[in-house]
């Protein structure tokens, strides 16, 4: 692929990943487009780009590549406003980074002349180091002209896979339950630890090499061999145990303790360890108190 000058709108975590690891790969950055005027003059300074914090059209103008990295909400209106700006040249490529959102939210681009498409990386973007995870990241990608949009994602590193459409929302989804939810579960087990009377800090430390341990086990011998606990055994009367434990001093968690065990009792089901009399116990034990309205501890 020729690489030439990116426009680059959003100076995020992802949008700074990406512009970083497309320089390295050999692609010029022309300018850097933010709403917020700080984090656009750094990144630009860093890349050696021009910044432009109040015109996005500009980024467009001064690219034959524009990188679309703000917010989900953001995307459909740096489109039109490109758009209305005649800012991409026919044959030009826009990509945005959106793991919800399709290519056709970049539709009034395309009507202009441009190839749209979408690339996303299946990976978190919480910390400075999260441009060297792009290296054993799947990016998922689909769009107008999928070979240009899959070099794209190739210079990023990592694993690029097609993904229709139309699969997006669901795909997103699971991607959040996987990553933002398993942060929401983590939340929960170390609220539960502090209500025993450990220390927060040391309650996610002490949290940390059993997640690590699970994470291998997810790993080595994959779903749903890897779910081990009380339900996985059909351990009833501890689970009854736990639940009550949660009524008596954190009513407040129950509702979503509840509705993670009933999901683990239909992959343990699947691994084969649990018996229908344990499985449709821990059903009735759990049901009602996974659709509990929320109670203040």
């Amino acid at each position: 692929m020729k690489r030439g000058v990116f426009g680059l709108i959003g100076a995020g975590a992802v949008g700074s990943a990406v512009a970083r690891r497309l320089r390295e790969r050999g692609w010029r950055p022309g300018v850097v487009a933010s709403r917020s005027p700080g984090p656009a003059r750094r990144l630009a300074r860093e890349l050696g780009a021009r910044a432009a914090t109040t015109d996005n059209a500009a980024a467009a103008r001064a690219a034959a590549r524009l990188l679309v990295a703000g917010p989900d909400g953001a995307i459909a209106a740096v489109a039109a406003a490109g758009a209305r700006a005649g800012s991409l040249r026919p044959g030009a490529l826009a990509v945005h980074f959106s793991g919800a959102l399709a290519s056709d939210v970049l539709e009034p681009l395309r009507e202009g002349g441009a190839v749209t498409g979408c690339i996303h990386p299946l990976q978190s973007f919480a910390d400075p180091d999260a441009e060297a995870r792009l290296d054993e990241t799947f990016l998922f990608y689909e769009g107008g002209d999928p070979d240009r949009i899959r070099e794209v994602a190739a210079d990023l590193g990592g694993r690029p896979v097609p993904l229709a459409a139309r699969g997006k929302a669901l795909y997103h989804a699971g991607a959040a339950a996987a990553c933002n939810l398993l942060t929401a579960m983590v939340d929960l087990g170390v609220r539960l630890l502090e209500r025993a009377g450990i220390d927060g800090k040391q309650a996610l430390e002490a949290l940390l090499p059993l997640i690590r341990g699970t994470v291998e086990n997810l790993g080595s011998v994959g779903l749903p061999a890897a779910l081990t606990g009380p339900v996985a055994r059909g351990d009833v009367d501890t689970v009854r145990m736990h639940l009550e434990a949660l009524r008596h001093a954190a009513p407040e968690l129950l509702a979503p303790y509840a509705a993670a065990s009933l999901h683990a009792v239909t992959i343990a089901e699947r691994k084969g360890t649990l018996r229908p009399g344990a499985a449709a116990a821990l059903r009735r034990l759990l049901r009602a108190d996974s659709t509990a309205p929320p109670r203040d501890g």
